[in-house]
């Protein structure tokens, strides 16, 4: 991950020139001068003071338009400890996190994640403070330094705004008051400037790209909120190159005025985006958003009178320090000021879309990547066409047609030799979407599919099991998405196409890994057809997906209707909730649908039974012309053992155990002759013919939970007829 530092050298301001290089006016560039002054020490009589901090650090991945999906989430509550003399210390006194992925700490490379003060002469972004903690760690950076000294590379030095250098390295803008504010009885004005760094052909540094907003009246900064730019003479290395990656650094620093006179940290932001071509449009974000309260100032008396034309002596860099409490006062906190995941749902990755590099933004000349949009586009694999592998490009039309972007890709199945690809132009203006496209694609056929799931990957490549159904599909279709409020609030789409479907077999009897007596199963049959389809999808809340560790309740709701040589009508209705209270978790999901039609094609029946619907149960057992599968978890996490532990520089989540009891149900019912004949059709005679449920199957479970949820065991059994307990396993907060 990153680490950022700005290393601040504050001097006095110089006499400026007659006309002012860098800047729109010479009233900005006095004010800029006077700033700089301003900032480079708090007022003498704050010497220090003491705050409650609290802390949310999350991994999230971020979709093309936008949704977000959680993954792991760590909330630390903290006592800081800011003095005068560059002395901060954190101490953790409160520590829980819930974990669907890897099982390690955000803190392993967050050494510092909170900035004590905006005055001075260093400003630590978020995450570290760019200083040496041990012998072994200042051995390593001496000898970078010597390596690229002897290779004629100039190390890089991170360039503050309003530093006495920053005439040399920023041009600024803007110098408009954009708002009054009350505070303490005081109306405070606040100017806005817009910094921006100016590129060094001769010169390594970093600099700091975006918004300053100062209390006019007082010249302090009073918010902070931009990315940072790295100008290097290097190349970029090999692996970058090779993958397209590109990550950037965001912040948001909110000040608030404290005893009427002194601007100290409110909230606190900072945001590590980064996008690899190579693994499609999603975007990994880690997010780290901070809440100061309850101050308690340290104020003396001071011999420095508080003139604004008075140079106050800089204030030492900041010596950070991280601590923990005594184990078993983090485990027993309690005093949360928010349920866990509240502060990093409250904002989102598009928040800094008007910062965002050159290649993320909707403006600017067209561009070209051969980068796909998803990585099943171009490499996957499956019994129906084994390995596929292909191409992909898409071009971004930004200026020369604002919003228009024309992706397509190409790609062949080894054993299949199917050609299969597509093509698609979506114009994005405002809160509407519309989009063309034409494909052949290897649909998947599947029920009551994850939230962003395809059915499409690499892995039955290593794990023998290909738990897919697929039918050869021809589309040419146009939709139109309505962003309501905003891709968090909700997304209403409506599609109109023509389709040919094709049935498919399976081509590969075993996997590449597979031991003796394991085969892929047969490919579900399917009916061919040309048809017209329209539907019409409303998604409320769609971050809260169901796999995901977002809290809330969400919903998708989505009606399709098909007429020509196949027809049917097909209602699926998706509901899904999380929340944390104090200590406990509440998680469920239910899906549902009903197709109707004189006669049915088998490939929009339902299935069920198996994975996490009816884990009980075989491989889609069951199935009909109307299903619902649902299951939920109550689950609470213990007070103790949740401390971290640290192994070296590895810092892992402490173990963090909870119980619970989960629920997991299924229904399918073939209701009619149609059905009925769908459902011989599916199978073709080579299997048990699914059935209907004939009632609610539903199993009940115990659980112990460790590692903040990321993995699960217990004993489980059904509900719905006798028999015994038996011991069950699940990976990532399954529910």
């Amino acid at each position: 991950m990153l680490a950022i530092a700005l290393l601040l050298q504050l001097q006095a301001a110089q006499t400026a020139a007659p006309e002012p290089q860098g800047y729109p006016s010479e009233a900005l560039r006095k004010f800029i001068a006077r700033a700089a002054l301003a900032n480079r020490a708090p007022p003498p009589t704050l010497h220090g003071y003491s705050a409650k901090v609290e802390t949310e650090m999350a991994f999230i991945l971020r979709d093309s338009i936008g949704r977000e999906d959680v993954g792991q989430i760590e909330q630390l509550a903290a006592l800081a400890e800011w003095a005068r003399d560059g002395r901060y210390d954190l101490r953790v006194v409160g520590y829980r996190a819930q974990m669907l992925g890897a099982p390690y700490s955000a803190l392993t490379f967050t050494r510092m994640f909170t900035t004590p003060v905006l005055y001075g002469n260093r400003l630590a972004v978020g995450m570290n403070d760019g200083l040496p903690r041990t012998r072994q760690d200042s051995a390593a950076r001496r000898r970078r330094l010597a390596q690229d000294s002897a290779r004629g590379l100039q190390p890089f030095r991170a360039i503050h705004p309003l530093s006495s250098e920053r005439d040399r390295f920023y041009r600024f803008t803007g110098g408009d008051t954009v708002a009054a504010i009350i505070v303490s009885g005081r109306t405070v004005r606040v100017l806005r400037t817009h910094a921006h760094p100016i590129k060094d052909p001769q010169r390594n540094y970093i600099g700091f790209e975006g918004e300053l907003d100062f209390d006019v009246d007082r010249h302090q900064l009073v918010r902070m909120r931009g990315r940072f730019v790295e100008y290097t003479t290097r190349k970029d290395p090999a692996f970058i190159r090779a993958t397209g990656a590109i990550a950037i650094a965001f912040i948001e620093f909110e000040n608030a005025e404290i005893a009427g006179r002194y601007w100290l940290p409110a909230v606190q932001r900072s945001e590590f985006q980064a996008q690899m071509g190579a693994l499609g449009d999603v975007r990994p974000i880690y997010r780290i958003v901070t809440r100061f309260r309850d101050y308690n100032l340290g104020i003396g008396d001071t011999t420095v009178a508080e003139d604004p034309d008075t140079v106050l002596p800089q204030i030492p860099p900041i010596r950070a320090r991280l601590t923990f409490a005594p184990s078993d006062s983090v485990n027993s906190y309690g005093a949360w000021e928010d349920n866990i995941g509240a502060k990093i749902s409250s904002v989102g990755g598009g928040d800094f879309e008007d910062l965002a590099p050159d290649v993320w933004r909707p403006t600017g000349v067209p561009t070209l990547s051969y980068w796909p949009k998803r990585v099943e586009d171009v490499v996957r694999y499956n019994r129906v066409e084994g390995m596929f592998t292909g191409v992909s490009g898409t071009v971004r039309m930004r200026d020369a047609f604002p919003g228009l972007t024309v992706r397509g890709m190409l790609g062949v199945g080894w054993e299949s030799q199917d050609v299969r690809g597509s093509l698609n132009a979506s114009l994005s203006r405002g809160r509407w979407i519309q989009t063309a496209r034409a494909e052949r694609a290897l649909a998947v056929t599947n029920d009551f599919m994850e939230p962003f799931a395809t059915g499409l990957s690499i892995w039955p490549l290593f794990s023998a099991t290909d738990e897919a159904d697929f039918v050869d599909r021809y589309t040419a279709a146009y939709s139109v998405t309505r962003v309501i409020k905003d891709v968090d609030r909700a997304l209403l789409t409506g599609e109109f196409a023509l389709v040919r479907d094709r049935p498919e077999v399976a081509r590969l009897v075993n996997g590449v890994s597979a031991t003796g007596g394991q085969h892929f199963l047969p490919n579900r049959g399917a009916l061919p057809g040309d048809y017209a389809r329209g539907t019409v999808t409303l998604e409320y809340h769609p971050r809260v997906t169901g796999i995901g560790l977002s809290p809330g309740v969400g919903a998708r709701v989505a009606c399709e209707i098909a007429a020509g040589q196949l027809d049917w009508q097909r209602l699926d209705v998706r509901l899904t909730a999380r929340r944390y209270w104090h200590g406990l978790l509440f998680a469920s999901r239910v899906d549902g649908g009903i197709v109707t039609g004189d006669v049915l094609p088998p490939q929009v029946m339902y299935e069920v039974g198996g994975g996490l619907n009816l884990p009980a149960y075989e491989y889609k057992e069951f199935g009909g012309d109307r299903a619902a599968a649902g299951r939920a978890l109550v689950a609470y996490y213990l007070p103790f053992m949740r401390a971290p532990k640290r192994f070296g520089r590895l810092i892992l989540p402490g173990l963090s155990p909870g119980i619970g009891a989960g629920i997991n149900g299924g229904w399918a019912e073939v209701s009619n002759a149609a059905a009925s004949t769908a459902m011989s059709q599916l199978v073709g005679g080579v299997a048990p013919i699914p059935t209907g449920t004939g009632r609610v199957r539903a199993s009940a479970d115990v659980r112990l939970t460790v590692l903040s949820g990321l993995l699960g065991f217990g004993m489980a059994r059904p509900l719905d007829h006798q028999d015994g307990w038996k011991f069950f396993f699940v990976w990532g907060a399954g529910y």
